[in-house]
């Protein structure tokens, strides 16, 4: 891909004066409230004093017969934002198009040009066997130099539509939002309640149904016939380098070949792998997938390769391939899983607490779920093994028709009856349905035992990416991640065996995670691409980060004995209370909610609390004028990555009106640029371990030995003592002196139990001034044989005076 900063710090000039011109409907807003706004007067004084205004004029020609001009306001504000929605319309359908298009060309030249051309020619000259690589090396070098920079454009091309679908999900996103905050903003200033209407209107506009996912197969299709090409330029390469022997490719092997690639790809029923997830804002989600696909391609459930090729060339339906409707077809699959546990929560516990063996059970099944009793359910087991142990952790899982899921739960139906219903039947290989069949008396035996039953409930998009002829390296990102309660009192529960899509939930029985969760699972070392498509993408590692937890910590708080450690930083990061002025009615009264708009608000927030409570109203009127249009005309502030950031000095702030302004300021900036890249890193939210904490009662724990030690000590010494009364008062002066120092150690144990424990609690024990902490204190060894050394030294005095 085109390096970080060719790209992320400029909008294209041509591409500028389509986006939604923000500051001239905001000064058509004020314009209005200056005239017609509760605050006019205020309003009116703040537009002389800053001038540059649009005058706003009602012509008869434009303003239907009407009395209000409180509607006539309305109008005028409709009339205005059609104009921007219809500009972003045109661009969109225009610029979508266009790549469309784009890809399509390159995709089928990369095949036509250098895959079957060089493929050819590497074979014939095989199969006629009338070469050598001397008469190769001396015809054939200016034809592998031709291809190879043939190659190189077709990669200058991709990249550069790869950085176009990316703009274009931005463009999209960043207009939305501008245009649903202008509305709010012309709300707060006439005290209207246009938004919600316009809301709803705007989710209907064809800009934001843009089919972003058919650009991203597109590409991923195209790249996969880059690395297509890449390979018999290499083969080609090395057979002029004399590094490789002429092999005939047999018919046998070529047809293999095609029928690999007609080949549906399906889940095995066990996986190794090692799972690394991230957290992705969702500005990112299309920037995450774009540097995925350009090493590994799109893995679309129920489709094949060859299938998925006739979105490229429609015409290959005359060669025997089923041709796929690009409407149909999506890049992502909803995917529902419903956890189980007890009311006790054990395999929460179990999980968070990363025991050895610990398990989680869960039925998840693709696509909708009418409740049709032959829907398709997976019955799965993911166990955990530590790291000393050798094993890597496993999922395990067969499938049953839903209408057994009630009966298996509640232990109604045994193993022995599914098999009698021909459950396993369909399993390839006896091998496969005796692991089916053991598996599922296992599970059953656990849901038995422990009192499981349907808890939690996730619901998302999957976007996978894997070649669909190994395992070796995966990649998912699921988006739109809803977490419903599942919990019902067992007394109630009946047939169906989960919740249905039309039952009516309340407000405190589902939530929604605002971030795109990123799934890296390998089998191997991490690869140097993979690095870099995360700090692309600003991903948030998040170690352990698991849907069940969240849901359990969320859902039923009431329940859990211990938080995930993700928790605190993901409500510091999502749910702080601050004021939201962009939910507020009026200027005079602004609303107090929950938003995620976190650090665009958390500024706002204090500067507008500052100027409550030293300035009378007016002035309170006109800072939060200029706070609310810098705000909405600094929407274009984020790069494509969704990152905030400032280019211009931080002491100036630039002005309401200043469109070209922030353009100029928004060019190449190099030295600011230099930092930003050498910053920007792939983010983690620190963890807290449980056995962390486990740790810290052993710090505890090794005091509280010591403290014993010295006790029995004591004890000894106190015994040999009774023995000499000449120096009794003395010796009974010197054993008190002990007791003061057991009670010491005693207390010394706790206060450095409690003070690791509020250093993990902050994160800070991975800091280099707490590096010693996180073994122990140096001296207390030293304290400890001192004490005991002087107790023995006593005692073997009194012994020889006796």
């Amino acid at each position: 891909m085109t390096a970080l900063e060719d790209y992320v710090f400029e909008t294209p000039e041509n591409i500028i004066g389509y986006y939604v011109d923000s500051g001239k409907v905001c000064e058509i807003i004020l314009g209005l409230a200056s005239k017609y706004g509760p605050n006019k007067g205020v309003v009116s004084d703040y537009v002389k004093n800053r001038g540059n205004l649009v005058s706003i004029e009602f012509p008869e020609r434009q303003i239907p017969d009407i009395l209000s001009e409180s509607i006539a306001c309305d109008y005028i504000f409709r009339e205005l934002l059609n104009e921007e929605i219809d500009r972003v319309n045109k661009f969109t359908s225009t610029k979508h198009e266009e790549i469309y298009r784009e890809i399509m060309k390159v995709g089928k030249q990369i095949r036509s040009e250098i895959c079957i051309p060089v493929f050819e020619f590497l074979n014939e000259s095989k199969r006629r066997q009338n070469i050598t690589l001397e008469n190769f090396n001396r015809d054939n070098e200016s034809y592998l130099r031709e291809k190879m920079k043939q190659l190189d454009l077709f990669e200058s091309s991709l990249n550069a539509l790869s950085n176009e679908i990316i703009h274009l999900d931005f463009y999209i996103r960043a207009n939305f939002k501008i245009l649903t905050r202008l509305s709010r903003f012309y709300d707060i200033m006439l005290e209207k309640s246009t938004s919600v209407w316009f809301q709803t209107h705007l989710t209907k506009e064809p800009f934001v149904d843009t089919n972003i996912d058919i650009l991203l197969i597109l590409l991923g299709l195209s790249w996969t016939r880059f690395r297509e090409a890449e390979g018999v330029i290499k083969e080609l390469r090395e057979l002029s380098e004399n590094k490789l022997s002429i092999e005939i490719r047999s018919e046998e092997e070529i047809e293999g070949f095609e029928k690999s690639k007609k080949e549906v790809w399906k889940p095995p029923e066990t996986f190794l792998r090692t799972t690394t997830k991230y957290w992705v804002h969702p500005n990112n989600v299309v920037s995450a997938k774009v540097g995925i696909i350009r090493y590994v391609p799109y893995l679309i459930f129920g489709v094949s390769n060859s299938e998925l090729e006739t979105l490229l060339d429609p015409y290959m339906c005359v060669e025997g391939h089923q041709v796929i409707d690009p409407k149909t077809i999506e890049e992502s699959q909803a995917i529902t899983s419903v956890y189980l546990d007890n009311t006790n929560a054990e395999c929460f516990y179990n999980r968070i607490s990363r025991f050895e063996d610990a398990q989680l059970f869960r039925l998840r099944w693709y696509g909708s779920n009418s409740g049709a009793k032959e829907k398709e359910i997976f019955m799965e087991r993911k166990t955990h093994h530590e790291g000393w142990t050798g094993e890597k952790s496993a999922k395990e899982r067969f499938s049953l028709p839903q209408k057994y899921v009630f009966g298996y739960l509640k232990g109604r139906l045994s193993v022995d009856d599914l098999i009698e219903e021909g459950v396993f039947q369909d399993k390839k290989g006896n091998d496969t349905a005796e692991k089916s069949k053991g598996l599922a008396r296992d599970i059953q035996n656990y849901i038995m035992k422990n009192n499981l039953q349907p808890f939690v409930r996730t619901s998302y998009l999957r976007a996978a990416f894997q070649n669909q002829d190994n395992n070796q390296v995966r990649f998912s990102i699921d988006t739109n991640l809803c977490m419903v309660n599942e919990y019902i009192l067992e007394s109630d529960r009946k047939e169906p065996w989960c919740r249905l899509a039309e039952e009516v939930l309340s407000k405190n029985e589902v939530t929604r995670f605002p971030y795109a969760i990123l799934e890296v699972k390998l089998q191997s070392e991490q690869p140097i691409w993979v690095s870099e498509m995360l700090s692309r993408c600003n991903a948030t590692l998040v170690y352990k980060f698991s849907k069940f937890q969240h849901g359990m910590a969320i859902l039923h708080k009431d329940r859990v004995p211990i938080f995930p450690h993700w928790i605190e930083d993901f409500h510091m990061k999502n749910y702080n209370v601050d004021t939201d002025l962009l939910l507020s009615t009026s200027i005079s009264d602004l609303s107090f909610s929950e938003t995620n708009d976190n650090y665009h608000n958390n500024k706002l927030v204090q500067i507008i609390s500052n100027y409550k409570h030293k300035n009378n109203k007016d002035n309170q009127v006109i800072k939060m004028i200029d706070i609310l249009i810098n705000s909405y005309l600094n929407m274009r502030q984020f790069d494509l990555h969704g990152l905030k950031i400032q280019l211009i000095n931080n002491k100036s702030q630039p002005s309401y009106n200043s469109s070209e302004i922030y353009y100029k300021n928004l060019k190449r900036n190099d030295d600011y640029t230099d930092q930003y890249i050498n910053n920007i890193h792939s983010k983690k939210i620190r963890k807290l371990d449980p056995k962390s904490l486990f740790a810290a009662e052993r710090v505890m724990l090794y005091w509280i030995r010591k403290a014993i030690y010295i006790s029995a000590f004591v004890i000894l010494f106190i015994s040999k003592s009774k023995k000499n009364k000449k120096f009794s008062k003395a010796l009974t002066i010197i054993e008190l002196s002990f007791i003061p120092t057991i009670i010491i150690t005693l207390i010394f144990g706790l206060f450095v139990y409690i003070k690791r424990i509020n250093t993990i609690e902050r994160r800070m024990v991975r800091s280099l001034e707490n590096e010693k902490e996180r073994i122990d204190y140096p001296n207390s060894s030293l304290y400890i044989f001192t004490t005991s050394c002087l107790i023995l030294a006593f005692s073997l005095i009194i012994n020889i005076i006796n």
